[in-house]
C-alpha cells in the first residue's frame, strides 16, 4: 500500500493525516507463520518538520496464536507503533540506526513494508491465552483452567499420561 505524498510535498501543509487497512500481504515478505488476521488497521501522519518528514504510524492487527502454557488456540489482538524519518540531505542518516527512517520513491512511501515489518518485530515469543494461565498437569495433561485433574497428590505411585512416557527414560543414564 503506496501513500502517495506529491500533493503534500508540493503545498504548504505541515501535516498529512491518514489512515487505511491493508487486506493482504502485497510485500516480498514471508508471513504464513504469523498467522495474520486481515485487515490490518493502521493510522498516522506525517508532519514536515522544516524540510524533514516525520512518519509516526499505529498498528493495530490479530493473530492466531497457541497459547504456551496449556495449548489452546485464540486469537490475540495487538497494537504497535512506529516513528521514521525521512531527510533531505542525506549525511544525516546513520547507518546504525536505518530501522528509524523511511524513503520516499517516486513521491510515495510504501507503507506495507513498514507495517508488516513493524508486525514482524512486535510479535513477543510466548503468547499466552490469559495472564493467569494454568497450564496443563505434568502428570495427566488436563487443562488446569477447565478444573482440577483426578491426580493423586503425594501418591508414591506416579501416575502420568501415557502419551509422556517417553519422557522418563530422557535423562535416565545422565548422572545429576
Amino acid at each position: 500500500m503506496k501513500l502517495d505524498l506529491s500533493a503534500f510535498l508540493s503545498s504548504d501543509d505541515i501535516r498529512l493525516n491518514f489512515d487505511g487497512s491493508l487486506k493482504e500481504n502485497d510485500t516480498d515478505l514471508s508471513l504464513e507463520d504469523l498467522n495474520l488476521i486481515y485487515p490490518i488497521e493502521y493510522n498516522g501522519y506525517i508532519h514536515n518538520l522544516t524540510g524533514e518528514l516525520e512518519l509516526c504510524l499505529n498498528i493495530s492487527y490479530k493473530f492466531k496464536a497457541t497459547c504456551d502454557r496449556c495449548l489452546k488456540e485464540f486469537i490475540k489482538e495487538k497494537e504497535t507503533s512506529y516513528i521514521g524519518y525521512n531527510f533531505k540531505d542525506l549525511s544525516l542518516y546513520d547507518d546504525d540506526s536505518v530501522d528509524e527512517y523511511f524513503k520516499i520513491k517516486d513521491d510515495s512511501v510504501d507503507l506495507s513494508e513498514i507495517i508488516f515489518s513493524q508486525i514482524i518485530t512486535s510479535i513477543v515469543g510466548k503468547n499466552l491465552c490469559r495472564e493467569d494461565c494454568k497450564g496443563l498437569c505434568p502428570r495427566c495433561g488436563k487443562n488446569l483452567n477447565e478444573g482440577t485433574c483426578d491426580c493423586e497428590k503425594g501418591s508414591s505411585e506416579e501416575k502420568f499420561d501415557p502419551r509422556f512416557g517417553k519422557l522418563l527414560d530422557l535423562f535416565k543414564d545422565e548422572e545429576v
